[in-house]
């Protein structure tokens, strides 16, 4: 009877030319010689620790904006934005 590698369940990603050529360049700046499962793995486990981080600090962020200009911090001519924001004519 073979053994199993993993008790966890395998998840199939296409190693499609975008794929491939994401796992190269990561290779090339890192140097890695990770099979690309491995590679995989270890990239979506950093990359939704890089993304979540950014969750984060864009909420930080966005709060510490609003707080400023409740506070009177922030001198925004709210008319000057409006205008800027309008679609030029066609």
């Amino acid at each position: 009877m073979l053994s199993m590698p993993s008790k966890h369940p395998r998840i199939a990603v296409t190693a499609d030319p975008e794929l491939g050529e994401a796992l190269a360049r990561v290779r090339a700046a890192t140097g890695t010689r990770e099979a690309d499962a491995t590679l995989l793995r270890r990239l979506a486990v950093e990359g939704a620790e890089v993304e979540l981080e950014a969750g984060r600090n864009r909420r930080v962020a966005a709060e510490a904006l609003l707080e400023a200009m409740d506070g009177g911090q922030f001198d925004l001519d709210l008319e000057t934005v409006d205008r800027l924001n309008v679609p030029p004519a066609a």
